[in-house]
């Protein structure tokens, strides 16, 4: 496979062309990566508007019909609700892991089984979500276990 890289003025538009001879499961994938590695939302701090990058997210957590969205050391309020987030972040290595939270899976330091079946994920930073047993499967296959 051939990569070309052409620099343009930033008055243009940038753009990817991919010339394949039939589109399959590995082109899917890398047009799916592509896509979401731009991705980006929006979060409040107080009166303040922010747009977060979808890279920069721990996890997502819906508290009280409201939800959250935890970066390395800042929280933000999402007016989204947890289905909507969890449908923009779809291929971009957030899981479900819980009725009220979702999870980046690039983000965790380590996971810990607890009691009953669920899992500890820790983060980076040192936080801790827990993982629903019935999602932890999911978890062990996007870690690769």
């Amino acid at each position: 496979m051939k990569i070309s890289v052409e620099e343009i003025e930033k008055s243009k538009e940038e753009e990817v062309l991919i010339r394949c001879y039939e589109m399959n499961e590995d082109i899917l994938q890398l047009i799916q990566d592509i896509k979401h590695k731009r991705g980006t939302i929006i979060g409040m701090d107080g009166d303040d508007i922010h747009k977060i990058h979808l890279k920069d997210v721990y996890y997502f957590e819906s508290v009280d019909n409201r939800t959250f969205i935890y970066v390395k050391d800042k929280v933000f309020e999402s007016k989204q609700k947890l289905y909507e987030l969890e449908e923009q972040c779809e291929g971009n290595h957030f899981f479900r892991a819980s009725k009220s939270s979702i999870i980046n899976v690039t983000k965790i330091e380590c996971i810990r089984p607890v009691l009953s079946g669920r899992f500890e994920a820790q983060f980076r930073n040192g936080e801790r979500v827990m993982v629903s047993r019935q999602f932890v499967p999911v978890l062990k296959k996007l870690l690769g276990m």
